[in-house]
């Protein structure tokens, strides 16, 4: 495999802390064209570290996304029952959490009517400016300021995660929202 990452660069660490990145995607990120981004790449011009597979595919290799303290945040409304969604709920985003290679911080649950009560758990835990990452299974868990709050923590450097109810660990395809 051709590679024009050094022994001794900046960039020489544990396969496991650099993340394989195809090309083009590389070059769809950066908003540049894959032809453009080729270009650079044979000339010596592009500015991270790449790779040839033995196939002819080329990579780019970045260094993987730290993540920063993640709370998971599950909420259920008042009722009969409802302690098993919860435990649930809770169960689909730690599975979720860990098939991604996260680490929990805490899991706080409320049982609570977002449209009618407070959610004074949700905000303890929107107070913490240690966590940056608050997992939930829907954008509904949250209520209807969901979106004011993704703008607010977005100003902070902090972002909501949201599972996708469908998504299973042994179902099939990946489809989650991250």
């Amino acid at each position: 495999m051709q590679s024009t990452v050094p022994e001794d660069s900046q960039w020489s660490s544990p396969r496991g802390e650099m993340e394989r990145v195809r090309l083009s995607e590389w070059a769809r990120g950066e908003g540049i064209s894959r032809i453009t981004a080729y270009r650079m790449l044979r000339r010596g011009l592009l500015p991270v570290p790449f790779e040839r597979s033995p196939t002819g595919r080329w990579y780019v290799l970045l260094p993987r996304k730290q993540i920063g303290r993640l709370g998971i945040y599950v909420r259920t409304k008042p009722g009969e029952g409802r302690i098993s969604e919860i435990n649930a709920q809770t169960a689909i985003l730690s599975e979720w959490a860990a098939h991604h290679h996260l680490n929990v911080f805490t899991v706080v649950q409320e049982v609570a009517d977002p449209v009618t009560d407070p959610l004074p758990r949700l905000e303890r835990l929107l107070a913490d400016r240690a966590l940056t990452h608050i997992l939930v299974h829907t954008p509904t868990v949250i209520g209807p300021s969901y979106r004011l709050l993704v703008a607010a923590l977005a100003a902070q450097g902090r972002m909501i995660i949201v599972a996708r109810q469908e998504w299973r660990v042994g179902g099939g395809r990946d489809r989650n929202t991250v």
